[in-house]
């Protein structure tokens, strides 16, 4: 949902991360991005983005990364 006022907006976006690092750690969360957006002469741009993180788990993720591909 985007709220609009004038030139200003805000709006929130939903999201979910499931990533493993270099060293094998992985991990998932659900999170929440607070926007304020902000009219101007090119387009609305954002004024401010705030992450919240509303869940998170660091339990090994099951699975194993994808293999470089082969140089042919």
């Amino acid at each position: 949902m985007i709220r609009l006022d004038g030139d200003t907006a805000s709006g929130r976006a939903y999201m979910s991360e499931v990533g493993r690092g270099r060293d094998g750690r992985g991990g998932m969360n659900y999170a929440i991005y607070h926007d304020r957006y902000q009219r101007t002469v090119d387009g609305w741009k954002f004024a401010e983005r705030v992450y919240e993180v509303r869940y998170e788990d660091a339990s090994p993720l099951a699975g194993s990364p994808p293999r470089p591909a082969e140089d042919s």
